[in-house]
This record gives structure tokens, C-alpha cells and sequence, in this order.
């Protein structure tokens, strides 16, 4: 099973997704952020409400210090209604003046008080004996308000000072008036606010189903789409990929006929033309060694022929000429020439039945090594008269590579053997282990001197150049008179 999700077209289709959730986060984030910042724009709208509210007051309040009764209708009125564009000498525009009102705590009282702390005015309206007198509701507040009172009479104009969070959640805010900047503050406001209005009820709510709806993008939209789309967009490639990975698989078996065609310009597409112009390549070499190989198998074959068959019959001639010329005169030494030609004629049937045996090593593909090498020195021993042994360990299945370099190297040694060893007897010994395989071909025939051997000697490197074809090696030892030992070895490690 996961297997199938480590398959090209999936780990694109999962990596689509995760890049689609990741853009709903990334938006999400974004949408936040948005949401963030205007909310902290929200507390400007409370420095906006401090700012108007303040002007409203520093407005009228100071005017209307002379006027107790006039100053007293106008606090009831704004304490019920809030403020209008008549209460600002300089008029803000409509989107402004909501500041003022709408964070008004209108069910909460306006104070106006004296440097001195005493109440001025009052809205809605208090017994008139606590007018002109030091100002007692402070007391009644369940938190202190001492500091703002302190920072209103000298004038403070940081709103910070000024103010005071009050347990519901309130602003009470104490603003100090004056006629000026360079008169003194003539009277003090105590006034309170709400918090912004910017998260009213319906706004929040709108952001509710605007979370909502990125969670549920996030979790049931994002991750299937991202699937659908990168399985969709992946399927093109992975059709190309198998076509690529078809035709190598029919090439390594020797199959070049199979040969992909992507006319794309992309890397895929690129890669497409340059393999199957290595295809080409690699037939046409495989074509070339394959010549190469019938060449050079002629050459030998031509060079057998020569070397034996060509020889005994021009030898057998020669005898047949002189029998011819004495048939008459001599009919004794005529008939001894014949039966010298005779012999001829028998070893050239012999060697000719080994030189048509070293043609037939398809025999190995149904019998094995083992059973090969006994046969076939069965009938090379019919042939050529020499007595042979053959012993085998570890019989079992080589790779036929093996076994066929083997069996061309047996074929080749018995050939030398029957042509130059004049030897009685041959021991061939095949060893299988379980890492390497060895081939032991020794007689005991008149030996040689290695060192003495051209390099050009056709047998011995024809056996070399089989052996390294599949890893192995040849060793050679021999002494004049006493005969010679051939082992080729072949390391089975590099064939498994």
C-alpha cells in the first residue's frame, strides 16, 4: 500500500495539497493581520472620541461658565442626546462627528467642575446645595480617580493621564478646559466612554463566518482540490515517465525496437531524445561487436583449418602422388603410401569433428556446464585418442555467460592439446563454490615455456579475452617434458 503512495503522480498530488492549504493559511494570516490592524486602527477612534469630545466641551463649557442656568440646560441635552455640528465651532464632517456621540455612556452623568474641584453643573441635575461645593461623587466610584483629577488641574494634556478604565468597561475621562492654550484651565468635564464601536454585534458576526469559512476551506476544500489538480497535472507526466522507464526495460533485454517519442521541449522531452539516441548508438556498437566477433571467430576457424586440415591433406596428396608413381615399379612401398595417406585422411576427419564440436556450444543451454564438459570430452577423446578424467564439485546453475566462457576455454585447450601437447593423458577438474568457479585443464604432455609464448599466440589470448569478458582470469604453468595445467577462475560475486 505504501508503495503505491511513493509513486511519482502521488507525492505530487499530496505536495499540491499541502502547497493549497499552505496559500489558505498564507490568506487566512493575511485576512487576520487585516483584521488586526484595523482593530488597532480602532483605538485612534477612541483618541477621535477623546478629541471631540473634549472640543465639544472646550467649545461651550468655558463660554458658559457666566451662565449656570444656560450651561446647565446644555449639559442636559448633550447628556441625552450627544453633540451636534452646532457644538463644535469648527463643524467636523458627518463621518467624524459619530466619534463624539456614539461612544458616548449617555446613561452615565457629565460633571463640570472648577480648578478647585468644586461642582459647577451637573446633568442630569443634582440638589442645588451641592453646587459650589467640593466635589463628594468621586467617593462613590469603586475605583480611584485621583490621578486624573490631579492631571486635569495642571492642565495635562496627555489623554492617558487623563483617563481611567473604569470596572464595566467604561473610559472615565476628566478633561481639563480652557479659553486658550495660554489661559489657565478654567474648568474640568467629567465625562464617560464606551470602547470602540468598530466590533459592533453584526460585525462581529461577519467575522465569525469569515473564520468559519477559512476553516472549512482549510480543511474539506483545500486538500482534496490541491489532490485533484496536482493528480491531474501529474498524470501527463507520469504517462511520459513509464513510457521512459518501458523503453529502458526493453532495451536491457536487448530489445531496441521500443524507442519513446516525447517532441516536447522540456527537460522530460529532452531526455526522451538523447536516450533514445544512446539506444541507437548502443545498437549499432552491439551490431559492430557482433561482426567483430563472426570476424574474429572466422579468423580462427581459418587459422584450425590451416593449421590441421589443410596440412594433412596436402600431406595426404603428397602420399596419394608417390603411391600413384610407384603402383608399377613398386607395388610394396606404393602400398605403404597409401596407408599413410590413410591415416591422413582419419586425423583430418578427426580434427574436423572438433572444429564442428566448437561451433555447438548451444548444447550448454539444455544439459548445463557440467554435463557439457563430460560429454564433450567424451567425444574428444573418441576423437583425438587421448584418455581424459573429468571430475566435477559443486555441480549446480551458472549464469550461461559463465558457463559459456568455461566451455569455450575447455574447447580451446583441448584443441592446443591435441595439436602440440603429444600427450596420454588429460584431467579436467570443474569446481563451483559458492563465490567463484574454477576450470582445471592439465596433461602431461611435452610442456612448453610460457615466457617463450608470442603474445600474439592466438589460443592462449582468445582463452584470456573469454575469461574478462566475464571477470575471471586465466593462469598458466607448464614445464618442457612434463606437461601443462590451465585454471581459469571466475568470481561469481560480480554475476549475482
Amino acid at each position: 500500500m505504501f508503495n503505491f503512495f511513493r509513486r511519482l503522480q502521488w507525492k505530487l498530488s499530496i505536495s499540491y495539497a499541502f502547497a493549497t492549504a499552505g496559500a489558505v493559511i498564507a490568506l487566512a494570516a493575511l485576512a487576520i493581520a487585516v483584521i488586526l490592524y484595523l482593530d488597532e486602527s480602532s483605538s485612534s477612534r477612541v483618541y477621535n472620541s477623546f478629541y471631540w469630545s473634549k472640543t465639544g466641551f472646550q467649545d461651550n463649557v468655558p463660554y458658559l461658565l457666566d451662565d449656570p442656568q444656560a450651561l446647565q440646560l446644555w449639559l442636559e441635552r448633550v447628556q441625552r442626546d450627544g453633540f451636534t455640528s452646532a457644538d463644535f465651532q469648527f463643524p467636523p464632517s458627518r463621518e467624524t462627528l459619530p466619534y463624539a456621540n456614539t461612544l458616548a455612556f449617555q446613561t452615565h452623568p457629565i460633571y463640570v467642575l472648577d480648578p478647585q474641584l468644586n461642582l459647577l453643573a451637573a446633568a442630569p441635575a443634582v440638589d442645588a446645595s451641592l453646587l459650589n461645593q467640593p466635589f463628594k461623587p468621586r467617593s462613590m466610584f469603586d475605583f480611584n480617580m485621583e490621578f486624573i483629577l490631579e492631571a486635569a488641574q495642571v492642565g495635562d494634556k496627555n489623554y492617558s493621564a487623563q483617563s481611567v478604565l473604569a470596572p464595566d468597561g467604561s473610559r472615565l475621562v476628566a478633561f481639563p478646559l480652557r479659553k486658550s492654550d495660554d489661559d489657565p484651565v478654567s474648568a474640568i468635564v467629567i465625562y464617560s466612554l464606551y470602547p470602540p464601536t468598530f466590533a459592533a454585534p453584526e460585525n462581529l458576526a461577519l467575522y465569525s463566518s469569515f473564520f468559519l469559512l477559512l476553516l472549512f476551506m482549510l480543511l474539506f476544500v483545500s486538500p482534496p482540490l490541491g489532490m485533484v489538480f496536482g493528480w491531474l497535472a501529474s498524470r501527463g507526466l507520469r504517462k511520459r515517465l513509464t513510457n521512459l522507464s518501458n523503453a529502458a526495460q526493453a532495451w536491457s533485454k536487448g530489445d531496441f525496437s521500443a524507442a519513446p517519442r516525447d517532441t516536447s521541449g522540456d527537460e522530460i522531452g529532452s531526455l526522451t531524445r538523447n536516450l533514445n539516441h544512446m539506444a541507437e548508438q548502443l545498437q549499432s556498437l552491439l551490431h559492430t561487436q557482433d561482426a567483430l566477433v563472426r570476424v574474429e571467430e572466422r579468423n580462427r576457424l581459418a587459422r584450425d583449418l590451416h593449421d590441421t586440415v589443410k596440412q594433412q591433406t596436402y600431406a595426404a596428396r603428397m602420399q596419394l602422388s608417390a603411391a600413384k608413381n610407384l603402383l608399377t615399379s613398386d607395388p610394396s612401398a606404393a602400398a605403404e603410401h597409401l596407408e599413410s595417406a590413410l591415416q591422413l585422411n582419419r586425423e583430418t576427419q578427426q580434427e574436423l569433428k572438433l572444429i564442428i564440436d566448437e561451433l555447438r556450444p548451444a548444447a550448454l543451454q539444455d544439459k548445463g556446464l557440467a554435463q557439457a564438459l563430460r560429454e564433450y570430452a567424451e567425444r574428444w577423446q573418441e576423437n583425438s585418442g587421448i584418455s581424459v578424467t573429468v571430475s566435477v564439485s559443486g555441480e549446480r546453475s551458472l549464469p550461461l555467460e559463465v558457463e559459456q566462457a568455461l566451455y569455450r576455454v575447455l574447447q580451446e585447450a583441448l584443441s592446443n592439446i591435441a595439436r602440440h601437447a603429444e600427450a596420454e593423458t588429460v584431467g579436467i577438474s570443474l569446481s563451483i563454490d559458492s563465490d567463484k568457479a574454477s576450470l582445471i585443464v592439465a596433461d602431461n604432455g611435452r610442456g612448453f615455456d610460457p615466457n617463450a609464448v608470442s603474445p600474439a599466440s592466438y589460443g592462449l589470448t582468445s582463452m584470456k579475452a573469454r575469461l574478462s569478458e566475464v571477470g575471471g582470469a586465466l593462469e598458466v604453468t607448464s614445464t618442457p617434458t612434463l606437461g601443462t595445467t590451465l585454471t581459469a577462475r571466475v568470481n561469481l560475486d560480480a554475476k549475482n
